[in-house]
């Protein structure tokens, strides 16, 4: 009888020990990045554009440009962050950040919540070429096993390998969660915040991996300027 208890007791305390095992890996993960002191592993691309520009193109032309540092002095208190500028020669280029996160189960499906707060010098109710600045130029969030890059389409056009949607429409794998227009008075870079009102749901990679991504996809033909200031993303599987 005793062996049988003691059986029982082992059996019942190993039972506890996987339970809170259990519950601490279904415990939501926060990843947080403020771009402080860099740009904390986020890689800028373009895309949507011509494939094969000069180099004259690619910097007069379109004017793509991006690094880390401070953001405008507008912006209260200082801070740094990522910044991204172009000119939407294109009618519908596409600037973003992404990042591989690791550590995840395997093979798991999680649900995701992202903040953004950029910083953003772009009128609400303005009119613009091919659309206002602010309203025209979406914003999007997102998540995909595989590393977004660039690829040729059929127009020798640049596209991403990844179903981000197109402008003003999400896709698979990126959600639209705002434009980037601040107020109908702006007239200088302010942060705005944009989230997710729905949460997306994405799957780990077999080795526990994800890429990261957010960007704008514009149709306003002008120059966009940002600084991605911090990017927030909740998981929970």
């Amino acid at each position: 009888m005793k062996q049988a208890g003691l059986i029982l007791c082992c059996l019942f305390l190993l039972g506890v020990s996987c339970k809170k095992k259990d519950d601490t890996m279904a415990l939501p993960m926060t990843m947080e990045y403020g771009f402080e002191s860099g740009d904390e592993g986020w890689i800028v691309g373009f895309s949507d554009y011509p494939a094969g520009l000069s180099l004259s193109d690619s910097l007069v032309l379109y004017q793509l440009s991006y690094g880390w540092s401070k953001l405008p002095a507008s912006v209260t208190p200082a801070q740094s962050g990522i910044r991204i500028s172009g000119i939407n020669r294109s009618d519908d280029l596409f600037m973003y950040i992404k990042r591989k996160i690791t550590g995840l189960l395997p093979d798991t499906e999680y649900k995701m919540d992202f903040e953004v707060d950029l910083a953003s010098n772009a009128p609400t109710n303005a009119v613009g070429i091919g659309g206002p600045p602010g309203e025209a130029v979406v914003l999007k969030v997102g998540a995909s096993t595989k590393e977004p890059l660039n690829v040729r389409d059929a127009l020798q056009h640049y596209r991403l390998n990844i179903d981000k949607g197109n402008q003003s429409v999400g896709g698979a794998d990126m959600a639209v969660i705002g434009h980037v227009g601040v107020t109908d008075t702006t007239t200088v870079h302010a942060i705005i915040r944009r989230s997710t009102t729905t949460r997306m749901v994405k799957r780990s990679s077999a080795n526990g991996e994800l890429w990261l991504i957010t960007g704008t996809d514009s149709g306003f033909e002008g120059k966009t300027e940002l600084w991605w200031a911090r990017v927030k993303v909740v998981l929970q599987p």
